[in-house]
């Protein structure tokens, strides 16, 4: 019995070793009619490797089936500081500057967003991959 205990307890302390982005946002656009195949390719070319490079975790991107106005994705965080500092540099930096205009003429609304944390400490997101393949890999 005791041995159940621990190898339970080894699952555990991996599972919260593994469990990424304690914060979370889901983050809802609503977009001009025919434009969210633009912008999701606009996002995979410009906006996933340098909120990476800035310590944001891009989690999943997601085509809304029953709304094709509607593109979701979610990013996450170490802790609400580290957020911060992120988010600052991304919008204060090169790339965004260099595509927001580009980015929000598809959008009709960006402000649907939801600020998450895990109900539990090991119930996060468990990401299999270190860093996502470059755009265009196979």
């Amino acid at each position: 019995m005791q041995q159940k205990r621990v190898e339970g307890a080894r699952e555990i302390h991996s599972s919260l070793a593994q469990t990424c982005c304690p914060i979370v946002e889901l983050r809802q656009y609503t977009l001009h009619p025919g434009m969210r195949d633009g912008l999701i390719d606009l996002f995979d070319r410009e906006f996933v490797e340098s909120q990476e490079a800035l310590g944001i975790r891009v989690i999943g991107q997601f085509r809304d089936l029953d709304d094709p106005q509607r593109f979701v994705w979610l990013r996450g965080f170490r802790d609400m500081p580290t957020r911060a500092e992120a988010l600052g540099a991304f919008y204060g930096g090169p790339i965004w500057k260099a595509h927001r205009e580009a980015a929000n003429a598809t959008m009709i609304d960006s402000d649907n967003v939801l600020l998450l944390r895990p109900a539990s400490p090991c119930s996060g997101f468990v990401l299999e991959y270190k860093h996502r393949p470059p755009v265009g890999a196979k």
